[in-house]
């Protein structure tokens, strides 16, 4: 029960903790940094950082104990990150960082622990939010925590990621992780800020690895005297990008920016499920290194220990001749109603390789989209690449008949090989 001598004593105590807060950074302030020694500079940045790591912590236990108490209701305000944004004049993201951060420590109070004894930052304690709050009654979310501690902000994402599919009410197969991830894309835009705008991009590990690969690549290898940071020239190559499409240049679409992927001999077959991963560490799950190795080029790397023994290339992808019998026949997406130009489109096995052959029986185009709704979990595919159909997970039949052959058809585009 509170009691009015609870609420005064609660009162004057925070009243003296913030006057404290107040003196203790004035004095910093004061510090004359240039007579410090370079260890002294080195000691005092790292627990100042402590102490805001744990001064960020307290922060986002008042303001989760505020948004209770209905601080924002009435305001106009969207929700407390939205009142305690306008309020603070920070950006929306950080506010709502600071409430993501003081939910999980509500449900996790060694959270707060870890936060206050240095042994987790603020950055990664907030990371840990998404597994805590997804996790199952009875999950052990202290041994999350006690499992980050020491973590970088990537690596407590990480480790939170691996918590949940550990910790799944329902076990999830690979091809339903993918969709449950495919669905969390997007592209967002922030408020204008000194005539510039920032965007965020969320996309499943591989397209984003051709997102940031096709930028690169317009962007061009850095030449003497080049005085772009790394972000500055992804930028222009992604301006290139957009310039060059409402001119209308924009054209092809076969060649792909190259991308570097490992992946055991076993995991290839099928015989295991283990992850493969690209030259940058992206981890990428078994089935869809699979799919990708169908529009690939392959390199073999026999190895015996640490040496390498053997290297050898096997193509898979459609041959040139295939390829234009396929732009005859398809011409473009053989979803009905779908009108994406064959120069666009992705050639897929029916039945996945190497169970199902490469000729033009198990054959078909797909644009980028229907060639992801064709893998969804619980798609079947029946008949083949002459006529068949495909019976969706929620048992829709869409019939995929070839086109007949329009008059004026013109000549196949160019063909680049594909590189994945």
């Amino acid at each position: 029960m509170v009691t009015d001598e609870l609420v005064f004593c609660s009162l004057i105590r925070i009243d003296t903790a913030l006057a404290t807060c107040d003196s203790g950074i004035s004095a910093l302030a004061a510090v004359s940094l240039s007579c410090l020694t370079r260890n002294a500079l080195g000691v005092a940045s790292v627990r100042v950082q402590t102490m805001i790591d744990r001064l960020t912590m307290a922060h986002a236990q008042i303001v989760t104990a505020a948004d209770r108490a209905g601080v924002w209701a009435g305001s106009g305000a969207r929700n407390m990150a939205d009142w305690s944004a306008l309020q603070t004049k920070t950006s929306y993201g950080d506010a709502n960082d600071r409430m993501r951060l003081g939910d999980a420590a509500d449900s996790v109070p060694e959270l707060a622990d870890a936060v206050a004894a240095g042994q987790l930052s603020a950055k990664s304690a907030t990371a840990l939010h998404p597994a805590i709050k997804e996790a199952t009654h009875g999950a052990d979310t202290a041994a999350l925590v006690q499992k980050a501690k020491g973590s970088t902000p990537r690596e407590a994402a990480a480790a939170g990621e691996k918590f949940r599919d550990n910790n799944r009410a329902k076990p999830e197969t690979p091809e339903e992780a993918e969709e449950r991830r495919y669905r969390r894309r997007s592209v967002r835009s922030g408020q204008p800020d000194d005539g510039m705008v920032t965007s965020t991009v969320v996309l499943p590990v591989v397209e984003h690895r051709k997102f940031i690969n096709a930028i690169s690549h317009l962007a061009g290898t850095p030449c003497e005297g080049d005085q772009r940071t790394t972000e500055q020239r992804l930028a222009d190559g992604l301006t290139l990008l957009c310039d060059a499409y409402a001119k209308g240049d924009v054209n092809g679409g076969r060649e792909r920016p190259t991308i570097l992927l490992v992946i055991d001999a076993d995991t290839m077959s099928g015989d295991n499920e283990h992850d493969a991963h690209t030259a940058n560490a992206d981890r990428v799950p078994a089935h869809v290194a699979r799919r990708m190795a169908e529009n690939a080029h392959l390199q073999r790397v026999i190895r015996v220990g640490s040496q390498i023994i053997d290297l050898g290339r096997t193509a898979r992808l459609a041959s040139e001749s295939q390829y234009r019998a396929l732009v005859v026949r398809d011409q473009g997406c053989r979803w009905p109603g779908c009108h994406i130009p064959s120069a666009w489109c992705e050639i897929d096995h029916l039945e996945p390789f190497p169970a199902g052959p490469t000729n033009l029986a198990n054959l078909v185009m797909w644009c980028s989209h229907h060639h992801h709704e064709k893998h969804r979990p619980g798609v079947v595919v029946r008949g083949n690449a002459h006529d068949f159909s495909i019976t969706l997970a929620n048992g829709t039949i869409i019939h995929c008949p070839t086109t007949p052959v329009r008059a004026g058809e013109r000549s196949p585009p160019p063909r680049t090989q594909a590189a994945a």
